[in-house]
């Protein structure tokens, strides 16, 4: 491959500099006291230990798995106990045993499958989900298509996993398979990307798992389960009886515990029995999407409002395509479609609508740059892609019989209107439609696009099942109260309005004659050099992150200098994130364990250009790019001119819809490192060490 000049300069450039002479631990607040007890021991503490994974979730949902289910019931616990909750990060089953059985935690918290083995070590709480453990295996000729297929074929799985139980178990009815135990701190996906090369025949994954990456893997099919409706559970130490007991009780009053119907067609009343409302979406830029470990969006977070004030759990669903919205809501796998739907009369036939709780106009768009294009007869010779099932192709079909030799050209279902305008700024299409809504996230995000004209102005609202009337007027009462509120008026300005990156200023590279940045200089020297990373490093990056202003908060609910997210602010053990002094050493030590959670064996350099993505945009999404850039024949272990484009890819719906994190705006996350990377290479330069 080619290298650019720049991405060769970049190349050359030495980060020696950032020395990394410190081991210290994960994310999770400083390990206090080491101490055992039970439920009577903890009150007196005023604390609980949940012993959690790194990443908060653990993949988007598409089918209506709650992927924050373990940080719910973790908080929910809390406050019912009336303790403080104390995020313990580890990695993987065996450290997460240790750490409760060391009594440096009270509760495991992390989609761990009940086993008999595990039963023989902790004692786990009645299971909240069932999932099916699926056999995965390279598409083929061989391909088993039940358990005696196996016979002489190796399976791998990981040896702390409980898929190798599941193995086990399945030798004991096909003996002739063989086993291999993989390395226990090896990330399943590793396992199962090694599938897909051909290094083992075959591996076990659970179903919900299995629907979040195997998109991502053509050659891969899961032909049947291993193991049926496994149980996931809390864990905590056996002699933890009364805590066990109050968790038990908890699980049942908030109707965690037991199996789920995977379809049903409830109505309100049901829904509130189960407490569950199941919400059919898009993930997009506007509807819902995972931002630095976060659910987001302008559609989730005022459906969630509603799910909280009826006594429900909020879960995420989402179809591969637009086209499936609706039958899958008809066909009982979500309760409510929440997707920026436009009302029309031909959806109509099919579903119920709110009363519009937004109200948008239609507009013909176009770079801004073309003046060309100002009005309907502007179009005439011209061509319009939209997608055939969007509300912009029947007003498109309208207005070509009053406009000469207009051509509509219609683009896969599966392609998100965003990509349509992104094609636009950059010259491939002249002209689309948009929600206006929607082109005011894009331009919010520095887009250089034009609405040209207004076609017609409409309604946008949520849709349910024709006769779940009840849900209907709950929705609508939710809606006439709520719209126009400080609440409504609040995220819809943050969604649609707000202005979501810094741009660059000419004071960007300015430094005082003694070598001062920032006014923060001697606070990040004292942590950088606790943690072992260059201050001009870190001072470069929270210049991008906050202009140096403690009391930023950006778009997303980011805090103070270093801009840290609350959930991960609380894990960090920082109080008041407007603090410079905590926000820089939760910065700073995030910034590190984000560096360990890399390979050692890829380049200082490129593990500080992934640290500095999975800061700006969560590490699932580096992740992503990672396996992507490896799927395009790219390194997976460089960032420029490899991971990049990776990342940048992860905007289009044919990549992002096989991701296990979905969509995510790389060409921000690329622009973060380039930029930190530039003002970087300036202070190197001008300051010193």
């Amino acid at each position: 491959m080619q290298q650019s000049s720049f991405i060769r300069h970049i190349a050359s450039i030495t980060l020696a500099a950032v020395l990394l002479t410190k081991v210290v631990s994960g994310c999770s607040r400083p390990s206090g006291e080491v101490y055992t007890g039970d439920l009577r021991e903890i009150k007196a503490r005023g604390e609980i230990r949940v012993i959690v994974r790194p990443e908060p979730l653990p993949f988007l949902p598409r089918s209506a798995y709650s992927v924050s289910i373990d940080r719910t019931i973790s908080e929910g616990l809390s406050n019912e106990l009336g303790l403080e909750l104390v995020p313990v990060v580890a990695e993987d089953y065996s450290q997460m045993v240790g750490k409760l059985l060391n009594g440096e935690g009270d509760v495991i918290a992390a989609g761990v499958t009940l086993t008999k083995s595990r039963r023989s070590k902790v004692a786990f709480s009645t299971p909240y989900l069932y999932v099916d453990e699926l056999l995965v295996v390279r598409t083929g000729e061989d391909m088993p298509e039940a358990e005696e297929d196996l016979a002489g074929k190796m399976v791998c799985a990981g040896g702390s996993s409980s898929y190798m139980e599941t193995l086990v178990e399945l030798k004991q009815r096909v003996p002739s398979v063989e086993i291999q135990e993989m390395s226990g701190i090896l990330d399943t996906e590793e396992v199962v990307a090694g599938i897909a090369r051909g290094d083992c025949f075959a591996t076990v994954v659970d179903s919900s798992y299995w629907e979040a990456i195997s998109g991502s893997y053509e050659n891969l099919s899961a032909p049947f389960a291993v193991s049926i409706a496994r149980p996931i559970a809390l864990a905590v130490r056996p002699e933890s009886k009364l805590l066990l007991q109050k968790i038990n009780e908890f699980l049942v009053s908030r109707a965690l515990a037991g199996r789920r119907q995977e379809r049903y067609v409830d109505d309100l009343d049901g829904l509130k029995k189960q407490k569950v409302i199941r919400m059919i979406t898009r993930n997009n830029s506007m509807t819902y999407f995972i931002y630095r470990g976060a659910q987001l969006g302008f559609e989730y977070e005022f459906m969630k409002r509603f799910a909280e004030q009826n006594g429900m759990r909020l879960e995420i669903v989402v179809p591969p395509s637009h086209e499936d919205l609706i039958p899958w809501l008809n066909g009982g796998r979500g309760d409510v479609i929440a997707a920026a739907m436009t009302v029309t009369p031909h959806r109509k036939r099919y579903v119920a609508f709110t009363s519009p709780y937004n109200y948008v106009e239609e507009v013909v768009v176009v770079g801004g740059d073309n003046e060309d294009i100002k009005g309907p007869q502007d179009l005439a010779g011209r061509t319009v892609h939209v997608r055939k099932s969007s509300s912009f192709y029947r007003t498109l079909l309208d207005l070509k019989k009053s406009v000469r030799d207009l051509t509509i050209v219609t683009v896969p279902e599966d392609m998100e209107t965003e990509e349509l305008l992104a094609g636009v700024e950059a010259g491939k299409w002249e002209v689309t439609v948009s929600d206006s809504n929607l082109l005011d996230v894009e331009r919010s995000y520095g887009r250089n696009l034009r609405a040209a004209f207004t076609l017609r102005e409409t309604g946008i609202g949520w849709a349910v099942r024709k006769d779940n009337t009840r849900l209907l007027n709950a929705l609508n009462e939710y809606i006439e109260k709520e719209y126009r509120g400080l609440f409504y008026n609040t995220i819809k300005e943050r969604y649609f309005k707000e202005v979501k990156v810094i741009t660059r200023s000419r004071e960007e590279f300015r430094y005082d004659i003694s070598g001062r940045i920032s006014p923060y200089d001697d606070l990040v020297k004292k942590y950088t050099n606790l943690y072992g990373l260059d201050w001009r490093l870190i001072t470069a990056q929270m210049y991008h992150e906050s202009r140096f202003k403690p009391d930023r908060v950006s778009w997303a609910g980011a805090i103070g200098l270093m801009q840290l997210m609350p959930k991960t602010a609380e894990e960090l053990g920082v109080r008041d994130p407007r603090r410079p002094q905590e926000s820089i050493k939760g910065g700073v030590r995030y910034m590190r364990s984000l560096l360990q959670r890399f390979d050692g064996d890829i380049s200082l350099k490129d593990r500080i250009h992934f640290a500095l993505a999975a800061y700006n945009v969560g590490y699932g999404h580096v992740a992503d790019a990672r396996m992507l850039a490896s799927r395009m024949g790219w390194s997976p272990d460089e960032w420029f001119g490899n991971v990049e484009m990776a990342m940048a890819l992860l905007e289009k719906p044919r990549y992002y819809k096989g991701a296990r994190y979905g969509y995510c705006r790389g060409s921000e996350v690329v622009r973060y490192v380039r930029q930190i990377q530039d003002r970087y290479e300036a202070y190197v330069k001008h300051v010193a060490a």
